[in-house]
């Protein structure tokens, strides 16, 4: 159970990261207006971010895990 714990931490911690630097990069570089939406300017992006977002999530989790042992 604290394997689990320590895994769904890590991986809400990287998805907390993920998802903020997202929306900063959207709303900082890119300066979108707030009605915007950068995935129907380039559909594959979606895909990229979502592909980048699990495999870190991911690695956190098992990080996070090995360094709780």
């Amino acid at each position: 159970m604290k394997t689990f714990l320590y895994s769904l931490l890590g991986f809400v911690i990287a998805s907390v990261i993920a998802w903020g630097a997202m929306l900063l990069w959207g709303g900082l570089v890119l300066q979108l207006p707030p009605g915007d939406s950068y995935w129907d300017r380039t559909p594959y992006a979606a895909d990229i971010f979502l592909a980048c977002w699990l495999c870190f999530a991911t690695g956190a989790a098992v990080l996070v895990v090995r360094l709780a042992r």
